[in-house]
């Protein structure tokens, strides 16, 4: 059977599970819960990196999740608006127990963290250790956040997107250039970058 046919039944069925929830059933909602469960757990394990949180979290998202439903209008995908949704969800979390997971410029947090630049076939076996504090200052903060996103936290360009306000592709472009200039900044002007160039421990 072809494809097509097999997601637009999908999307109906999902479809009529969000409308029957929007009018309080809660068959709707299990339907709802049941898909996509995984998927949030998942989103909240990467932003908070503690199980047993993330757990939590994904229970008081679709707590509120029963709430709002009704608030969802179809404009976009429900998946695009649930991710919205879990992750201020999550930020909100951050903010009322004064977290620093998104400080991304905190000064404890660069102050214990190390870039590894390992070197490619010329050195094999050359490693580079430099302080991330003094490396990443030389870099523009939206660089900094976007290379800290993702080769520090994680977070798949996606993920940056929407937590920065930039699309992917801009994430993906911002990343490429933060790599380039750390390499300028390590004095290898004539070095492409790696791919990937960066290995990131934290002490």
């Amino acid at each position: 059977m072809p494809k097509g046919p097999i997601d637009l039944q999908a999307r109906r069925k999902e479809m009529l599970a969000i409308r029957s929830a929007q009018r309080g059933d809660p068959a709707g909602f299990q339907f709802i819960y049941e898909k996509y469960k995984t998927y949030v757990y998942s989103l909240c394990l990467r932003m908070t990196h503690d199980p047993t949180l993330a757990e939590d979290l994904t229970q008081d998202i679709f707590l509120h999740v029963w709430r709002k439903v009704a608030s969802f209008k179809g404009t976009a995908m429900f998946r695009t608006w649930l991710y919205r949704v879990s992750v201020n969800m999550v930020l909100l979390y951050f903010r009322r127990h004064k977290m620093n997971t998104f400080s991304l410029d905190n000064e404890t947090s660069l102050a214990s963290t190390e870039i590894r630049i390992a070197e490619t076939a010329h050195q094999p076996d050359m490693e580079e250790h430099i302080s991330l504090r003094r490396t990443l200052h030389t870099l523009s903060p939206r660089y900094r956040r976007v290379l800290m996103l993702h080769d520090l936290h994680g977070y798949r360009h996606e993920d940056i997107s929407h937590l920065l306000g930039i699309t992917s592709g801009a994430s993906r472009s911002q990343l490429h250039k933060a790599r380039v200039k750390l390499r300028l900044a390590l004095g290898a002007p004539g070095k492409k970058p790696l791919t990937p160039p960066l290995e990131v421990a934290v002490a």
